[in-house]
């Protein structure tokens, strides 16, 4: 059964394997044993990705709740050595940086369950494509595949080092303008646009962070992550035009772990303080 739900989990048996920390081919003959025990076929096979059948949605939801039975009798044993499957988090344009200090003291909380911090741009192409289990995503709304929960809306402004030599506006280079077009990285030149205006370019946030402190230029930046930096002085009032909220987005079709469940529910209110 924990096979089982890794794999429909996982979306893969290859990413299952991953998580158990046994090989693929150990996945695959457990779960034809399962469906030969049971008389019945547990995955569509036709598809990029296994997809459970009929039967295998009803054994998911039974395999769910004798999981949350074992992990309710853990909790009142007091064990706390069970190892959970790794968690993996990304955020809009490596947003992730500033919210260490959250998920530090998660993982304080929740030494068992470990958490990978994956570098990539658009936490809804990784959500979608299974290479991330939650995503942290700033955007309008999320599409119907994913579900979402609506943290705080997070503003921009203008910055400008205070030893600046120039009021240079500073630019996202093309993966951003790729990844996350016509979004909210539109309150700063991005692309051919910024490149053809020999602007100074940038495709992570807390790379075009760092440079805005170091007084290479100005740009707008996300004013709960550097209002307290006294280093930089704020030039213009936040545009609402460039205002989004901050959404935790997960894969819709299928309920999370409990170990990603106890994620959600920690996040959903320090990160909510945090943009407050």
């Amino acid at each position: 059964m924990k096979i089982f739900l890794a794999a429909v989990r996982a979306g893969s048996y290859t990413a299952a394997a991953r998580h158990l920390g046994i090989n693929r081919t150990t996945v695959g003959r457990r779960i034809d044993y399962l469906e030969k025990q049971l008389g019945v076929e547990l995955f569509h096979y036709r598809t990029a990705s296994p997809y459970p059948t009929d039967a295998g949605m009803a054994l998911m939801q039974t395999a769910t709740r004798m999981e949350d039975a074992v992990l309710e009798l853990d909790r009142k044993l007091a064990d706390q050595s069970q190892a959970f499957p790794t968690l993996r988090i990304s955020a809009s344009a490596g947003m992730a940086s500033e919210f260490m200090p959250e998920l530090a003291d998660f993982q304080r909380r929740n030494p068992n369950i470990p958490i990978e911090i994956l570098s990539e741009l658009d936490p809804v192409d990784s959500v979608t494509h299974r290479r991330a289990d939650l995503g942290l995503a700033l955007l309008r709304l999320p599409p119907k595949q994913l579900d979402g929960i609506e943290i705080a809306t997070a503003h921009q402004a203008v910055y400008g080092a205070k030893n600046r030599a120039t009021d240079r506006a500073l630019g996202w280079g093309h993966e951003m303008d790729v990844a996350i077009p016509a979004q909210w990285t539109g309150s700063n030149p991005s692309g051919p646009r910024a490149e053809a205006a020999g602007l100074p370019c940038f495709n992570n946030w807390n790379e075009m962070k760092q440079a805005v402190i170091a007084g290479i230029g100005t740009a707008s930046l996300w004013t709960f992550a550097v209002q307290d930096q006294d280093q930089l002085d704020q030039l213009t009032e936040p545009d609402s035009r460039f205002s989004f909220p901050l959404w935790l987005i997960r894969r819709a079709t299928f309920p999370p772990s409990p170990s990603l469940l106890m994620l959600i529910d920690y996040l959903k209110i320090h990160l909510a303080a945090r943009l407050a």
